[in-house]
């Protein structure tokens, strides 16, 4: 699968050098793969997403009139002393020994499909354990606490750690004024939850002043995310990426829909959950990336598979 995907050790900090933007379309006997990567400080999924459908559109029609015109964000932090300086890339710095290379863990990428009904029963069986009657577990939360509980109950834990899941917040509308809700632009953070309660509490929450605060805080401290040997995130966390809202099979180029969608290899680590709406009504796909002994327990764990209806590789 990787071989589908262009210009993946591209780094966001290398921009500067580098394509912003790399597409690769790959001719196969019964079809035709496109695949893309894209640098995350210029835009996020919404963007792409938003993106990618419009080039459609005007592949397909021949015309670029009657399209929405692009919409720029026309919102960043005042005061701030340009350019931000972007720390050392991590490939700048000497490779890790072969000897710790040999005891990394491999990851492997497997997608876990939801059916309306899956979810359904996730969903009542949520609230169902929810004492507080003013919170509603949604579709996407339900799926992904399960994911959660499933994975971190395979991850070699003690019963007395915290666990985190992460999840991206779409700050589009949270803004004072707020933006276009398609606007181009990345403007998402990731929001830590340590529980799916607080997490059902958390994108709620989120203020002008909470993505005012984390830019501030981003442009005073500005770190790389660490990729390759090293970069692995610790058993007890999650990240939660990508959107249901992302109409991913109505994008045509004159080849036809999609008949899937998968997430590329960047920044593959342990614990990133990738949601992709599925192809039947009201179902989800889950692409996820797990060490590999942490796949192998969960794909024989019988309560996890309980709710899922099928898996497939990457």
């Amino acid at each position: 699968m990787n071989q589908f995907f262009p210009a993946d050790d591209i780094k966001n900090c290398d921009g500067v050098t580098e394509p912003l933007l790399v597409v690769q379309v790959t001719e196969m006997k019964d079809g035709v793969f496109i695949g893309y990567c894209y640098n995350h400080l210029v835009a996020d999924g919404v963007s792409m997403w938003g993106f990618i459908s419009t080039w459609s559109k005007i592949c397909s029609s021949g015309s670029g009139s009657g399209h929405k015109p692009l919409a720029l964000k026309g919102w960043f932090l005042e005061g701030i002393d340009y350019p931000i300086h972007i720390p050392v890339a991590e490939a700048e710095r000497p490779p890790p020994s072969c000897e710790l290379s040999s005891v990394v863990p491999v990851t492997k990428d497997r997608v876990f499909h939801f059916t309306k009904k899956n979810i359904s029963d996730l969903k009542a069986k949520a609230n169902s354990e929810v004492s507080s009657s003013d919170i509603t577990i949604s579709s996407l939360q339900a799926v992904s606490a399960h994911m959660w509980r499933s994975i971190i109950r395979h991850s070699g834990l003690s019963g007395e750690g915290e666990t985190h899941c992460k999840v991206v917040v779409n700050v589009r509308r949270r803004l004072n004024p707020p933006l276009e809700k398609d606007c181009f632009g990345t403007m998402v953070y990731t929001r830590p939850a340590h529980s799916q309660l607080e997490r059902a509490k958390l994108v709620n929450s989120q203020t002008n002043e909470n993505c005012k605060q984390f830019a501030e805080d981003w442009v005073r401290n500005v770190k790389n995310i660490k990729t390759g040997v090293g970069s692995r995130m610790v058993g007890d966390s999650l990240l939660v990426t990508s959107s249901l809202r992302f109409e991913v099979y109505n994008i045509d180029f004159g080849w036809g829909k999609p008949i899937a969608v998968r997430a590329g290899p960047g920044n593959n680590i342990s614990g990133k959950l990738v949601l992709f709406p599925g192809r039947g009504e009201d179902s989800i796909d889950v692409q996820t990336t797990l060490f590999t002994n942490v796949l192998v327990n969960l794909l024989t764990d019988v309560e996890f598979l309980k709710h899922v209806t099928t898996s497939t590789m990457v």
